[in-house]
């Protein structure tokens, strides 16, 4: 695991640029760094050792048959089955060397043979171009800015940003993304002009004759799943067994692994899983005073059954706010999430962690969101039963009293109700006519796609895999375990196990029970009454700690304007929050400041805005 960047050039290289970028992304790799030069091209990367530990993993690793070269982030779980099939002498045991010989091999079809979670980049000698690639499901992050002279990436838009070769400009179509979701979803970011490479895609970057700067952007990763024709009990045992494959290749480690263990039904599937496999893991939870978000009964229980290693970290308000400076200076792009992140990674790798297990995922491929109850509803009831519900919806608009839920149901009751409708109102920050009060513009948003499909549940778990977890889940559990050089691995976002799960009626995955299918194949080594009890989402009592410790903290940032929006609007957010804090939400207020503080600690403020 590693950090890359690099830069191709017109106007000669600039080997300066890349050691910013190098000592941006430190974190990411402590135990090692290089540079390569080809030219024009240069390629920079820092190791975090995780595979094969000498040496002899050094970055960026160069292929002398062909005089190519590569820098790579990630884990590919069956590189020693590619290794066998490739055959032939080896310098290293690590993953990244059978990736540089697979390329030379296959091409970019190596790609598509890649098991794991990867963002890369190689220097083709012989055709002289720049090839990026991404995994399927956008686990490793890969940012990329290009102008008239330069072409520059990297694994963090901050190092982007510390190259000197970006503007410090944020993006109109950015901000608006970001206030509609609490994340900016991909390709856009934050910064005008950078953007991010898609999952299961590819970038080919090379100089015309023209000495302009041309991309070529590629998608290798196939979206189609066939339908599996099987009853449901043989289904169970199949999803066992992928299951129990997916947690054994996430395994393979030289060095220590740990599981954060939250007490709910997903991260306990991970450690049940792992001690059928005879791996006895170190186990860590965070804890809260607020019984309301204290899952600690649950998690030790699991720990208990299952004689784990378990770690309690405990959070309580002074702590957070002693935390929180380092936490929202390791956020690498605006979100009203991963906090949480940050804090159980520090604590797992003080204890000498080197790699964790995460149970992220589950929620979108095992129906665990209010999204797909709503959904499911909404497609069940008749054309006549929606004119209704419009109606007494318009009725009730004079009503909405300043309820965000409220406001969300006129909105699901006035749309087609189709999948795509409930995904976006679902998990929608801000409305459409709050971000044109509050940015002075028209809003400008990306859809998400559409997703036809007669299958409503599975409708909304591709809409949430290649929405909420890229843009917000995936993104920030890479930053925040990243900034304490914490490998962070995900077993159900594995691409064998979505292709799978996304196979099966979702009929079969929806219904009373909380994620049943996966209760069901699990449902031997984890007690009945565990397996039954409601879901609770691993979230920190910020509606709390908003309106004591840290009040004044969020009170002075938001009275300073910031990213150019309308100070009124959001003085109002914050002071109608204050009066109504369960209507408005603690993640509206929450969401201004954490971008406040980013454009501050990454000094995009004040006239430097280009909106």
């Amino acid at each position: 695991m590693c950090s890359i960047s690099g830069i191709f050039s017109t106007c000669g290289a600039n080997e300066l640029a890349v050691q910013r970028m190098n000592a941006a992304q430190r974190h990411r790799g402590p135990d090692d760094e290089g540079v390569f030069q080809a030219g024009d091209v240069i390629l920079g990367s820092t190791r975090l050792a995780v595979i094969d530990t000498s040496r002899a993993g050094h970055q960026p690793m160069d292929d002398p048959q062909t005089g190519n070269c590569i820098t790579y982030n990630g884990e590919t779980y069956n590189f020693k089955d590619l290794r066998k099939e490739l055959g032939g002498e080896w310098l290293s045991n690590t993953d990244t060397e059978v990736i540089l010989r697979a390329y030379r091999k296959w091409g970019v079809d190596a790609f598509r043979r890649m098991r794991g979670m990867f963002a890369l980049a190689i220097w083709d000698d012989a055709k002289q171009n720049l090839l990026l690639a991404r995994d399927p499901l956008g686990i490793k992050p890969l940012y990329y800015y290009v102008s008239n002279n330069h072409f520059v990436f990297a694994s963090e838009l901050r190092a982007l940003l510390a190259s000197g070769l970006v503007p410090r400009r944020l993006s109109a179509a950015g901000i608006d993304s970001y206030l509609a979701n609490g994340s900016v979803e991909s390709p856009l970011t934050i910064i005008d002009g950078v953007k991010q490479l898609l999952p299961g895609h590819y970038l080919q970057v090379r100089v015309s004759e023209a000495k302009k700067i041309e991309l070529s952007d590629t998608h290798f990763a196939s979206s189609k799943v066939e339908t599996i024709n099987s009853d449901r009990d043989e289904a169970v045992a199949r999803l066992r067994s992928e299951l129990e494959e997916s947690v054994q290749v996430h395994l393979v480690s030289d060095v220590p692994l740990g599981v954060f263990l939250s007490g709910g039904m997903d991260s306990s599937a991970l450690v049940a899983l792992m001690s059928r496999l005879d791996h006895r893991p170190k186990t860590f939870s965070v804890v809260f005073d607020e019984a309301t978000f204290n899952e600690a009964p649950f998690s030790r229980a699991v720990a208990e059954r299952f004689q784990t290693d378990h770690s309690e970290i405990r959070l309580s308000e002074d702590r957070l706010l002693a935390l929180l400076p380092g936490a929202i200076a390791a956020i690498d792009q605006p979100t009203m999430d991963g906090i949480n992140t940050y804090v159980v990674s520090q604590a797992v790798k003080k204890a000498g962690i080197t790699v964790a297990l995460s149970g992220l995922g589950g929620d979108e491929l095992f129906a665990g969101y209010p999204s797909f109850i709503r959904a499911m509803k909404l497609a069940s009831i008749s054309p006549l039963s929606k004119r209704v519900l419009r109606a007494a919806s318009g009725v009730g608009k004079v009503a909405l009293n300043g309820s965000v839920q409220r406001h969300k149901f006129w909105q699901l009751a006035n749309s087609n109700c189709t999948p795509e409708d409930v995904y976006r109102i679902s998990r929608q920050l801000f409305s459409t006519d709050f971000v044109t009060r509050i940015t002075g513009r028209d809003a400008v948003f990306k859809t998400n796609g559409n997703h036809h499909s007669s299958d409503t549940v599975n409708a909304i778990s591709r809409l949430e895999l290649r929405g909420y977890m890229t843009n917000t889940l995936l993104r920030d559990t890479d930053a925040m375990s990243m900034a304490h050089s914490l490998e962070m691995r995900v077993p159900f976002v594995d691409l064998k196990v979505v292709d799978y799960v996304l196979s099966l009626p979702g009929e079969w995955k929806a219904g009373e029970r909380n994620k049943p299918l996966l209760a069901d194949a699990v449902g031997d080594l984890l007690p009945r009454d565990f397996l039954a009890r409601p879901k609770m989402g691993f979230t920190l009592p910020f509606e709390k700690w908003l309106q004591h410790s840290m009040r004044g903290e969020v009170s002075s940032v938001l009275a300073n304007r910031f990213a150019g929006l309308n100070a009124q609007a959001v003085e109002s957010v914050w002071n109608n929050f204050l009066k109504k804090p369960r209507a408005v939400g603690w993640s509206r207020p929450w969401s201004l400041y954490v971008l406040a503080k980013w454009c501050e600690i990454n000094g995009v403020t004040g006239s430097e805005f280009s909106l």
